[in-house]
């Protein structure tokens, strides 16, 4: 999987007023660099490359090629964070890549076939995409681009489950996710008028699931994800 190209430097100061002066008066970016068996290392990226890189369709999902200080390392990005009534940038995280380990990345889910769904074409319902993205565990050279629902066969009343997704080698669902099996499209039915909905058609979005995995995940997820500290 070809990886998008960020560059940083090293961020020598830390704290809440570097960070701020880097925003608001030398357009730079303050982030984190964590995962793997190396220390964090807070850097700095100019405006302008961290928004060519946002520009970017599912970022998420996405391989970085990092370079800090003509060191290079593979990264994805796992949390960006804006100013609570600007809208600016004011810092972000990344998760460096271990070769053979799993990451947790969060993937769109996409719906094919609309116009020849059952439940709409024949029925005259109503597609409900309830879930429009879901986290996966995949080897970091194998990232699904997306995870695509086939609607062509699905009625009125259906809804369409985690659990009857087809099943795959490249990426597996975190455990916690899988008990949980959360609806990712209905088709709601009209009735005298209006749409027939039931309170599981109102659930949040997959991508708020719990984060308690079982040892299973944990094993496969934990050298990506050692916690750093993250500035105001």
């Amino acid at each position: 999987m070809s990886s998008l190209i960020l560059k940083a430097e090293a961020r020598k100061k830390t704290g809440g007023l570097s960070a701020r002066k880097a925003v608001f008066k030398e357009n730079r970016i303050p982030g984190i660099v964590y995962g793997g068996k190396d220390k964090p290392i807070p850097i700095f990226v100019k405006k302008n490359e961290f928004l060519k890189i946002l520009n970017v369709d599912s970022v998420f999902n996405k391989l970085i090629e990092l370079e800090v200080e003509n060191k290079k390392e593979l990264v994805v990005f796992k949390d960006i964070q804006m100013h609570p009534s600007k809208n600016i940038y004011t810092h972000f995280d990344l998760q460096r890549v271990v070769s053979g380990i799993k990451i947790s990345v969060v993937v769109p889910v996409v719906l094919a076939n609309q116009d020849k769904c059952f439940g709409v074409k024949i029925e005259g319902g109503i597609i409900n995409h309830v879930s429009k993205e879901i986290t996966v565990l995949a080897d970091p050279n194998n990232i699904p681009e997306a995870i695509e629902v086939d609607m062509e066969h699905i009625k009125s009343k259906e809804k369409f489950r985690l659990g009857d997704l087809a099943e795959t080698s490249n990426y597996e669902f975190p455990s916690s996710l899988k008990i949980q099996d959360p609806v990712l499209v209905s088709v709601l039915s009209a009735k005298g008028g209006g749409v027939d909905i039931d309170d599981e058609d109102l659930d949040a979005e997959a991508g708020d699931e719990s984060t308690d995995a079982d040892s299973k995940d944990k094993a496969s997820s934990d050298e990506n994800n050692s916690e750093a500290a993250k500035e105001e």
